[in-house]
């Protein structure tokens, strides 16, 4: 009489082992690729809405620029939400004046130091064409990193300084 086992072999349950690992790779990766893209989707959106904030704010109050009190030196310049001693942070110049009504921040708000990828919103205005015009700047994750993505900005080493690679022209 011959004995029949029944079970996997060891053969067969690695291969099963296999398959499941590079499923869960898979998933883990495209689940990055997605929260990467809603990250960046929440900022674009973000520098819309303070695009329209500072339109708002410029009509009550002028530009916000040189002696405004607002974000690096006063100068209305700089990180939205960076705080700069005694100078208020740009969001809330914003929120202040009633056109803003909460404080807005980067997904991951990371304000780095040159040479990094700074994951924070900026802001700069400058004279150009005879015009003052003002620019927000985000580093999206989805798109790369290019040293020319700024050359037509008022800050266009901010692209390899602090890899900004996308902007709100007002």
């Amino acid at each position: 009489m011959v004995k029949s086992r029944s079970g996997f072999t060891i053969v067969e349950l690695l291969i099963v082992i296999v398959v499941i690992a590079i499923l869960a790779a898979i998933t883990t990766i495209t689940y990055s690729n997605i929260q990467k893209r809603a990250r960046d989707s929440h900022r674009k959106s973000d520098l819309s809405t303070l695009a329209k904030a500072y339109g708002l704010y410029r009509i009550d109050n002028g530009d916000m620029f040189i002696g405004s009190g607002c974000g690096s030196g006063g100068n209305g310049a700089g990180w939205v939400s960076g705080t700069y001693g005694t100078y208020t942070p740009i969001h809330d110049c914003l929120k202040n004046s009633g056109v803003l009504s909460t404080n807005i921040q980067d997904p991951q708000n990371i304000m780095g130091s040159m040479g990094t990828i700074s994951r924070a919103y900026m802001k700069y205005s400058c004279i150009q064409n005879g015009s003052l015009v003002t620019y927000f700047f985000a580093s999206l994750e989805s798109e790369p990193q290019s040293n020319t993505a700024l050359d037509s900005t008022c800050q266009p080493d901010h692209d390899t300084n602090y890899g900004m690679n996308y902007y709100v022209k007002i």
